[in-house]
């Protein structure tokens, strides 16, 4: 193992000692060549042994700066196992912050993605390199994006107060607003809202906050956009926030919409109100909130009205021809089943199939998704391969 590795591996164990003394190999022997050049005679030998002694100084120890395959530096490693004393320690070995991985996540991406206030602040205020706070990453994420869709309230707060630009969008145009709303994260939304009230009208025409909220039955977040003065009526593609909520089965939010004033007979890019989304659907759920709808709109208590369930019908006995007929396809099925002693064929092909799929589950490979935790062990793989903990229904 070379000593790069050596010093990754530290980073990311969090090993201290073994850091700071590969590091300070580098040091010493970075010191012990200018100390030569220094005491030189004069003559040509000191002056051209310096640029040498310079070079095997770099030889003997670790680039503070390496990475492996997945494009981490050893601060990429500590900021996201959250060794805050091994960020210290290669910051002042000049380790630089503004390194991208190979999904174009920076050390302080990392550590906004897992909450982590006091790596985030000394990536922030110290090392060799400020970082670029509005960097985006390959998914055109932002730390705030990432601080802000895990509810990081206190990281939202130290990345705003270091004027980060909470209007810039990712790849599916969602702010970080939009984020804390689709997500749920009721703090990060209060500190957005009063930190940039003007966020309320930054919407895309493919959604708002409010929209985010409502389709995920986050109603505190549905109450506080609307207290702060959010457009109830703002038509997105898929129509009103009452579109979404109506069509994913939030009846408390729908109340709520309704209760505030929402107009029920805005269009989808279909030409559908919101009543006519759910009025056929068969669910009990969908029924009930038709009826809210409906009663909304009639001014009369909704009474909801669902069919009974279908009675099965009667089984009837067989007839005795019948049943006789029944007794002879079964001998005849019974005639063909192996003995007990043989191998069925197709118990071959299950034996096959199943020690294929076990040797397929024993071969190292791990589920596409095992955890969206930032702070579980699969979780921190995942950031590599992502992002986002986020589902698909969630954010389509």
């Amino acid at each position: 193992m070379g000593k790069e590795q050596e010093l990754l591996d530290a980073a990311r164990t969090g090993n201290l000692a073994a850091v700071e003394k590969l590091l300070s190999g580098k040091r010493q022997s970075t010191g012990g060549s200018s100390g030569t050049a220094g005491s030189g005679t004069g003559g040509g030998h000191g002056a051209s042994s310096h640029p040498l002694s310079s070079l095997l100084s770099i030889w003997r120890g670790p680039n503070v700066n390496c990475v492996d395959n997945s494009g981490y530096t050893p601060l990429h490693h500590a900021a996201l196992n959250g060794h805050s004393d091994v960020v210290e320690a290669l910051l002042r070995n000049e380790a630089l912050t503004n390194i991208a991985d190979n999904k174009g996540c920076y050390p302080l991406h990392l550590a906004a993605w897992k909450g982590d206030e006091q790596i985030v602040k000394l990536l922030v205020h110290q090392g060799p390199s400020h970082p670029k706070l509005n960097e985006q990453n390959n998914d055109n994420e932002t730390p705030l994006h990432c601080a802000a869709q895990y509810g990081h309230t206190r990281v939202v707060r130290l990345l705003l107060d270091e004027l980060t630009d909470p209007t810039m969008r990712n790849n599916k145009f969602e702010t970080p607003l939009d984020l804390a709303a689709l997500y749920g994260r009721l703090e990060v939304v209060k500190l957005l809202l009063s930190a940039h009230p003007n966020l309320l009208h930054c919407n895309a025409k493919k959604h708002t906050p409010l929209h985010l909220a409502s389709r995920n039955g986050h109603l505190s977040v549905v109450e506080v956009l609307l207290g702060a003065g959010m457009d109830i009526n703002y038509e997105t593609e898929k129509g009103s926030a009452l579109h979404e909520a109506a069509l994913f089965g939030k009846t408390d939010v729908v109340q709520k919409l309704l209760s505030k004033g929402i107009d029920v007979n805005i269009l989808d890019q279909k030409g559908l109100t919101a009543l006519d989304i759910v009025k056929d659907m068969p669910s009990q759920k969908s029924r009930e909130i038709a009826a809210l709808i409906l009663g909304h709109m009639t001014g009369k208590h909704p009474i909801i009205n669902l069919p009974p369930p279908p009675i099965p019908p009667p089984q009837e006995s067989p007839s005795p021809r019948r049943k006789g007929e029944l007794d002879k396809v079964t001998e005849l099925i019974s005639g063909l089943a192996p003995d007990p002693e043989e191998e069925s064929p197709y118990e071959a092909l299950f034996e096959a199939t199943s020690c294929h799929s076990l040797d397929s589950l024993t071969s190292g490979k791990s589920s596409d998704r095992d955890s969206g935790r930032p702070d579980s062990e699969v979780g921190k793989i995942a950031l590599a391969n992502r992002h986002t903990p986020v589902t698909a229904m969630m954010r389509s």
